[in-house]
């Protein structure tokens, strides 16, 4: 019975010593899984990175070169867009903007990344092309863009977008995004008439382009100028539709802002409309009396213009110019005004029932 009763004692004791074990085990696993809070585990690696990319260098680069732009009419906000400064004289800031940006305003102010904002002078505006001139006078050093080539552009390539989306309050903000498309045509209409006055060769891009993004500039990743963003289409069923015009074809526009405020282009001297579509009673308002409905009806001739000169009258019908057939008052103003001032052009007309060819010297 001794025996027995010492054998219960000695495994009650190694069981009492096989839990102390056990139990201590635990706590050490409890320490190293569950760590207190305030302290760091040993077994995850931490550490602090500062980012930089071509990307980021870009866009420190090309930050200075880029200003809000505000129009006011009677001291009231029009609204806002966006500019990229070309060029710098004498402290005097030259900006490229979109006409519609400054389009109804009596006064401007530039906003700089800087954080200083001046008034501007509205130098030039063009509505066919959509482009305005402005010009600052700075008291610190501003930065203009380089101008790429844009006819080097390829589908593809990666360009950023750079402006205040929505208004001054996201001034400075990027987006990026491939050209999508080249020499894309958008159609513009410049009275709001309802009818194409003009067409756009554009660059297409999905770089998010919004409201206030009108006159930034697109930017190559050589942080070149090589558009002026202007437009996107905007729908629920449309995503990534913006359109910068290409800067190869903006230049030529803005030297005569700058230099004149104008875009000088060619005159004939004539009214005209199209014939087709015309109803009865817009041909009677007219006094027009043929039934044709190809060319364009000259319903005014100015005094002394080129087409005066050369005897084309009121009541004529525009057929061509030089060889090519004029059906529309867009055909019209694109073959014109790819002419200059001085040029010969063969007009094409039907006056009294009977084709006549004169050449006239645009003025």
């Amino acid at each position: 019975m001794k025996r027995f009763v010492a054998f219960i004692l000695v495994a009650l004791v190694g069981w009492n010593l096989l839990l102390t074990i056990q139990l201590y085990q635990i706590k050490q696993d409890r320490s190293i899984k569950f760590p207190t809070e305030g302290t760091v585990d040993p077994n995850v690696q931490q550490a602090s990175v500062e980012i930089t990319s071509d990307v980021t260098k870009l866009v420190e680069k090309s930050e200075n070169s880029v200003v809000t732009i505000s129009s006011y009419q009677d001291n009231r906000l029009l609204g806002s867009g966006s500019g990229a400064i070309y060029k710098v004289k004498d402290k005097i800031v030259y900006i490229i903007t979109n006409n519609h940006v400054v389009e109804k305003a009596e006064a401007a102010t530039v906003a700089f990344a800087n954080g200083k904002s001046e008034k501007a002078e509205i130098v030039g505006t063009d509505v066919l092309t959509d482009l305005a001139v402005l010009k600052v006078k700075v008291d610190f050093d501003a930065k203009p863009f380089v101008t790429g080539d844009s006819s080097l552009c390829k589908k593809g390539e990666y360009v950023i977008a750079m402006g205040s989306p929505l208004g001054i309050e996201y001034q400075g903000s990027v987006s990026g995004g491939l050209i999508s498309g080249l020499n894309r045509r958008m159609e513009l209409d410049t009275d709001n008439d309802g009818v194409s006055d003009w067409d756009l060769n554009v660059m297409q891009t999905d770089a998010a382009i919004n409201p206030g993004n009108s006159g930034g500039p697109l930017i190559n990743m050589a942080g070149q100028l090589i558009g002026i963003n202007s437009m996107k289409i905007s729908a629920e069923e449309v995503e990534g539709f913006g359109f910068a015009l290409p800067i190869n074809e903006v230049m030529p526009i803005v030297s005569q802002l700058e230099a004149n405020g104008r875009v000088v282009r060619p005159i004939l001297g004539i009214s005209i409309t199209p014939l087709y579509g015309l109803t009865s009673i817009e041909r009677f308002y007219y006094g027009i009396h043929t039934s044709k409905d190809e060319g364009l009806y000259i319903i005014k001739v100015a005094a002394n213009s080129p087409a005066s000169k050369a005897g084309i009258r009121e009541g004529d019908i525009l057929l061509k110019l030089d060889d090519k057939d004029i059906q529309t008052m867009k055909q019209f103003r694109q073959y014109l005004y790819s002419k200059k001032v001085g040029d010969e052009v063969i007009v094409t007309y039907e006056h009294k029932g009977k084709t006549k060819e004169k050449t006239v010297i645009l003025e």
